[in-house]
């Protein structure tokens, strides 16, 4: 009688996590009364899988993103202007401060899409080198600070992967291979090819090496 009883809470808790179970209490007019007190159709929505185990990271991460594109501008700026004159530089940061947004903007986009929704107060949960600040970075430090921001980032998109697998979420862990892990493979091997090229042209002729390898980058962004 006891496993019985037991048996009958679990189905019951079980039925409840269900949108037709929701449906049809939303339409017996008995409960109809306490309907205003909560949510009408709490199970009637996107959520499937282990996305509420992952939800708060998904979070950091699209906030890292922000926050490295907001960095990435200030490189840009940085490098812009009519005294540093490296129209090179400026375009590099952009568009990789482009990018970074549009891959926090797709980040949340997902997010929504799987039922959940975004919180822009959770920190990243990844930590960044900030020994030096941007404006006093040169041509050849802030590529490697690029590399290792962008390192970084390559590295959380890794933890995710993982903890999607682990909470048995398919649909979230190809996401994070499609829109992360292989882009952010290409870019940290162009900033290191990048960063090992223009330390062996400073070698030379600083000024001119920094002139040609700039220009060399407008042409190629």
């Amino acid at each position: 009688m006891f496993l019985l009883g037991v048996l009958c809470t679990l189905l019951v808790t079980a039925s409840a996590e269900y949108c037709y179970n929701d449906i049809e209490s939303a339409c017996n007019p008995k409960q109809a009364p306490s309907l205003t007190a909560g949510p009408q159709l709490p199970n009637c929505n996107a959520k499937y899988g282990g996305i509420d185990l992952i939800q708060t990271d998904l979070q950091a991460y699209a906030n890292g993103h922000i926050e490295t594109s907001f960095e990435f501008l200030l490189m840009s700026t940085h490098f812009g202007n009519y005294e540093s004159n490296r129209d090179g530089f400026k375009s590099l940061y952009r568009k990789l401060s482009d990018d970074a947004w549009e891959k926090a903007i797709n980040t949340i986009k997902y997010i929504t899409n799987r039922g959940g929704r975004m919180n822009f107060n959770q920190l990243p949960h990844f930590k960044k080198v900030t020994k030096d600040r941007v404006l006093d970075l040169t041509e050849l430090h802030s590529l490697g600070k690029a590399l290792d921001t962008t390192k970084q980032l390559a590295q959380e998109a890794l933890r995710l992967h993982s903890l999607s697998i682990k909470h048995q979420d398919s649909a979230a862990s190809h996401y994070i291979e499609e829109k992360f892990m292989e882009p952010q493979t290409e870019t940290i091997r162009t900033l290191a090819g990048y960063t090992h090229d223009l330390r062996g042209l400073l070698n030379n002729d600083a000024p001119l090496a920094l002139f040609l390898f700039d220009e060399y980058l407008q042409k190629t962004l």
